[in-house]
């Protein structure tokens, strides 16, 4: 197989500002020429290859959120996906079978506005699974602490540099590095707590909603965010007469591992009364009847329970469920 040799330039790989509204506070510097306070320390990066086989369609969305304790930190969502095909072939490659490239590493770099380096050391979460030509953040970072130099309201850079090497023996020296950056703000308005009062994001219910593969016309997937089946974040599919939820890019489907099955809550329901379930993360998820599951999207977490199925066949159905989303 011969590849097409079209070189991505490392700026197709600069995607998109990703801005958090900062709320209230001044543009001026929070230290003045000669502050000794500062613990400022100069960020550098690895270098990045003159092209890579990253895909276009990387994606990486950050989130800034206070800790509770005068500082942030940075929570990370979006995939990173390899695109072997339209790669230079290597040097000397026999175009006998293809060269496919994983991701070998990752890591994770914040920076101010005057390249200072921001972000604390961060390691990637127990287990994670690398080596892959598709890397879902979710699943393998839980999040970037930030040193005090982080100033809400302040513009800083995230940087994600992937490592990737070709994947046989043959290929193993063509080790690249690409670049994924992304400008985001800390926003001022945060909410003030002490440590005797309980933290609540408060959820509103949605359905029961239908989902169905019966009928060409009916909606058998879903974005959570606006309930239509546009840039769905699960996909509903059958087979051997079981439901199953797809993940969609980016997204993460795990197992709750705190509500009753069945049980519905009532009154304020808040997202930090759910909880993942040791050990029940897919993105092709069985699904069970009135069981519980959150999905990890770009636009927030969601709380579904499964409320009923009703099997046509092997591989049709209704599917219909009840969530759970901010307000």
């Amino acid at each position: 197989m011969k590849f097409a040799k079209k070189l991505f330039l490392y700026s197709v790989f600069a995607l998109g500002t990703i801005g958090l509204t900062a709320c209230g506070g001044d543009s001026s510097s929070s230290a003045d020429e000669g502050d000794s306070s500062s613990s400022a320390e100069p960020l550098v990066l690895s270098s990045v290859s003159e092209t890579s086989p990253l895909d276009a369609g990387s994606k990486v969305v950050a989130a800034a959120t206070a800790d509770g304790n005068g500082g942030f930190y940075l929570s990370l969502s979006g995939i990173i996906k390899t695109d072997s095909e339209t790669f230079p072939d290597p040097e000397g490659y026999d175009g006998e079978d293809p060269v496919y490239y994983n991701i070998d590493n990752l890591q994770f770099d914040v920076g101010d506005k005057d390249g200072n380096r921001v972000s604390l050391p961060v390691n990637l979460k127990p287990g994670a699974s690398l080596g892959k030509e598709s890397i879902n953040l979710i699943s393998v970072i839980d999040e970037i602490p930030l040193d005090q130099d982080a100033t809400c309201g302040d513009e800083f850079t995230l940087y994600v540099t992937i490592f990737m090497s070709g994947d046989t023996e043959d290929t193993k020296q063509y080790a690249y590095t690409a670049r994924i950056d992304t400008t985001f703000n800390i926003p001022c308005k945060v909410i003030e707590s002490s440590s005797a009062a309980a933290t609540c994001t408060e959820m509103e219910k949605v359905g029961p909603v239908t989902l169905s593969n019966k009928l060409g016309d009916s909606q058998f997937a879903i974005n959570f965010s606006t309930g239509t089946a546009d840039n769905p974040d699960v996909t509903m599919v059958i087979e051997d007469g079981t439901p199953f939820f797809d993940a969609g890019t980016g997204v993460e489907i795990v197992r709750e591992g705190s509500q009753e099955t069945g049980v519905i809550p009532s009154g304020q329901v808040c997202m930090e009364g759910f909880s993942e379930a040791y050990n029940g993360k897919d993105n092709h998820m069985e699904l069970e009847q009135m069981g519980w599951y959150l999905i990890k999207t770009a636009s927030g977490t969601y709380a579904v329970m499964i409320d009923s199925f009703m099997r046509q066949d092997e591989t049709r159905g209704d599917l219909t469920i009840i969530y759970f989303k901010k307000k």
